[in-house]
């Protein structure tokens, strides 16, 4: 469950793997935006009870890929062939790994919950984030290898557009009732995972909103230094033109500092972030009556459900 960054929703999620948004359980997806979409939205796919979005999401990478960089046809059919592979080998190996981490989660929801328990779960859903981008790597890195300057242009021109348009929400809850729109989004979110809020739980969001009124800015500033660092690790490989191997280590390193960066007050602030965070939800689900519990539990075995069918597709050979 999440209540801040926003979640995918079960309506939406057939859409976010063409977006890449991201989403509680899945925030280094929301943050690490659109390069790093051929890895971390197979992730994003995996949760989704449209089996149908996941079943396509190699066909729809490619054409948000193909949308973000107008790759020429050989890059075309690069890119097809490797998420492709990427897809398959996500299915047979990855998915009942999710499985047993949403399993272990619904187990859990019978005691307490706490702030260490949600960020031990984010924890394990980074490690299988940062499994497939490790897969990904090469593949993305000999990409990077045949990509042309207006092609990283382009990029770079998208992701600032798509960061313009993030800004231009963000200003608009920047007015004085602010922070009762971040409330009421917090609350809607929250209760798409639980069901309807008590005035109790309202008040736990907004006060802990309340205690973090920058989070949005820097999540914000966050989004704009990891797509600068994106385009500067792609114009590296394209200028210096090194081997695979080698640039698929800077691809790695980018990956690396999405999870944790090496800056140290960087590093600080995305953990005080994430434990601020981990804390509210965890106070959520303590909170949480038997109805509330019992609509989360469910929402977590239809996840598991769709991700051990779509496990078992791929021991069928499907």
């Amino acid at each position: 469950m999440n209540v801040e960054p926003t979640p995918l929703r079960r309506n939406d999620r057939s859409t976010a793997l063409v977006r890449a948004a991201p989403a509680g359980l899945m925030s280094m997806t929301r943050h690490a935006r659109r390069f790093v979409l051929i890895s971390v939205s197979l992730l994003v796919a995996a949760c989704s009870s449209v089996q149908l979005g996941y079943n396509n999401a190699d066909t729809l990478l490619t054409y948000s890929l193909d949308g973000y960089l107008d790759l020429d046809d050989a890059q075309e059919r690069f890119a097809r062939d490797r998420i492709g592979a990427l897809h398959r080998w996500h299915r047979s190996t990855q998915l009942t790994a999710y499985a047993a981490l949403l399993t272990e989660a619904q187990e859990k929801l019978a005691r307490p919950v706490s702030a260490a328990d949600v960020r031990d779960f984010n924890n394990r859903v980074n490690r299988h984030l940062a499994a497939i981008g490790d897969r990904a790597a090469p593949d993305l890195a000999q990409l990077a290898l045949t990509l042309q300057p207006a092609q990283i242009e382009r990029l770079a021109d998208r992701l600032a557009r798509d960061t313009s348009k993030a800004r231009r929400e963000l200003v608009r809850f920047a007015g004085p009732e602010s922070l009762a729109q971040r409330i009421e989004r917090a609350v809607e979110r929250a209760e798409d995972w639980l069901g309807p809020l008590s005035p109790a739980q309202r008040e736990l969001i907004g006060a802990s909103l309340g205690r973090r009124p920058n989070a949005q800015e820097a999540w914000m500033q966050e989004r704009e230094r990891r797509q600068r660092e994106l385009v500067a690790v792609l114009e590296r490989i394209r200028g210096e033109k090194p081997a695979v191997q080698t640039a698929a280590g800077w691809v790695r390193d980018y990956f690396g500092e999405l999870a944790e960066p090496r800056e140290p007050e960087r590093r600080a602030q995305l953990a005080q972030l994430r434990d601020d965070h981990a804390a509210l939800i965890a106070q959520l689900i303590d909170s949480a009556t038997l109805a509330q519990r019992a609509t989360l539990v469910k929402k977590l075995r239809g996840y598991t459900a769709d991700m051990n069918a779509l496990a078992a597709r791929a021991g069928n050979g499907g």
